[in-house]
């Protein structure tokens, strides 16, 4: 019923585009072809302004890179304050060890660290990397 209908105002609108249908056969139909008209012209009009109207150029590459380069910058901020807290923390844990257990046994530990931890640290690096050197 719709496109029944759709094909007759498309009928009407050529035939008053071809002027084959005159004024009183058009306020004789059903379909109200003026207000359409008149739609149909603001339509148009609004049409040519934008087709006057400069293109906007966009670069999609450039904008990319954009969020890109933001987000390694956020990321590197997020980085930095991580390691900032760690190194805090560490220092602190160092200091209270050193109050605690004396300067010996912070000279013991730290080379018991200097020692173990790259054994320890290569291997998991290397299994966290999934073998990518």
């Amino acid at each position: 019923m719709k496109a029944k209908k759709n094909e007759k105002i498309q009928d009407l609108i050529i035939d008053k585009y071809y002027e084959e249908l005159e004024n009183e056969a058009l306020e004789k139909s059903d379909c109200n072809i003026v207000l359409l008209e008149k739609k149909l012209k603001l339509l148009k009009n609004k049409f040519d302004l934008m087709n006057n109207s400069p293109l906007v150029k966009i670069d999609i590459q450039k904008v990319i890179e954009d969020a890109i380069e933001a987000k390694a910058k956020k990321q590197e901020k997020v980085n930095l304050l991580l390691f900032i807290l760690l190194s805090f923390l560490v220092f602190s844990i160092y200091i209270l060890l050193i109050n605690i257990n004396g300067f010996g046994f912070f000279v013991r530990l730290q080379i018991l660290f200097g020692t173990l931890i790259p054994w320890i640290l290569i291997p998991v690096s290397l299994i966290f990397s999934k073998g990518k050197v």
